[in-house]
């Protein structure tokens, strides 16, 4: 009899536990998730993604255990809350935790890019568009296809990367991840990448904030290259090329292999 109420009792603490670290995971949320090596982004299948709280932390923890660089995918939803025990335990280990939302979103957590364990990730996200017409009106010619915005505007105790969806007609393109500066107005140029066959990019995020995603053409600077040969080379002018490269600030210092966004 003692066995049995000892028993009843931890069964009752794990309960209690899971309702105060289980991310909130809305019913209507359409699962989508994959795998890959280095980009992980949605697909049609929602493949080895789980909802169960505990069965993602056993599976994390086989991860951590085999230590090589496994996925373990969880489907949240759009608001979650990853506690600082998984973090701890997962904190310079080679695992990911990916985080499945929505509207061809991913997040994801890599052991190595945890430098801290003691606040946990907490992510609100909405894919309303947010950031104001004239703000977007700085960047002629844009194409825009993602927005997404946070609550929380806190920096984050480890690099959460952001996985898009964005189709395999832009694959070679560059995607341009922008972030809002409300009190300025302004719009900064967070990061580039070169979207894969598959459609998809990936950017790593240090803080919740407003965001959004444009494709543009792009350039890979060779030996020899100026920003003004670049221009004339694809027929724009060196004012409209730096109206896209908000992360050049000075046109006559550029390096070779630098990616360089093209007018649309």
């Amino acid at each position: 009899m003692k066995r049995k109420t000892e028993k009843r009792v931890a069964i009752a603490l794990m309960t209690a536990l899971i309702f105060v670290f289980v991310p909130i995971i809305r019913q209507d949320t359409k699962a989508k998730a994959a795998n890959g090596s280095q980009v992980i982004a949605a697909s049609e299948s929602v493949g080895d993604t789980t909802a169960d709280w505990l069965v993602m932390v056993e599976r994390l923890d086989q991860a951590i255990r085999n230590g090589t660089g496994q996925n373990v995918s969880f489907l949240t939803g759009n608001h979650f809350e990853i506690p600082t025990d998984i973090l701890g335990r997962l904190a310079g280990k080679n695992a990911t935790l990916a985080l499945h939302t929505s509207n061809g979103v991913t997040f994801s957590i890599s052991g190595r890019d945890i430098y801290a364990a003691d606040a946990p990730v907490v992510v609100d996200v909405s894919f309303e568009s947010v950031i104001p017409d004239e703000v977007k009106r700085q960047i002629p010619g844009q194409n825009i296809l993602k927005e997404f915005s946070m609550e929380q505007k806190d920096a984050y105790p480890c690099c959460l990367n952001v996985h898009l969806g964005l189709g395999e007609e832009y694959a070679g393109k560059h995607a341009v991840l922008y972030s809002c500066d409300e009190s300025a107005g302004l719009l900064r140029q967070e990061g580039i990448f070169r979207i894969n066959e598959l459609g998809h990019a990936m950017f790593g995020l240090e803080r919740g904030d407003e965001y959004m995603v444009a494709v543009y053409r792009g350039y890979t600077v060779a030996e020899g290259d100026t920003l003004s040969h670049v221009a004339a080379r694809n027929g724009v002018s060196l004012q409209a090329l730096m109206a896209v490269n908000l992360q050049i600030k000075n046109a006559d210092q550029i390096q070779i292999g630098q990616l360089v966004n093209l007018p649309n």
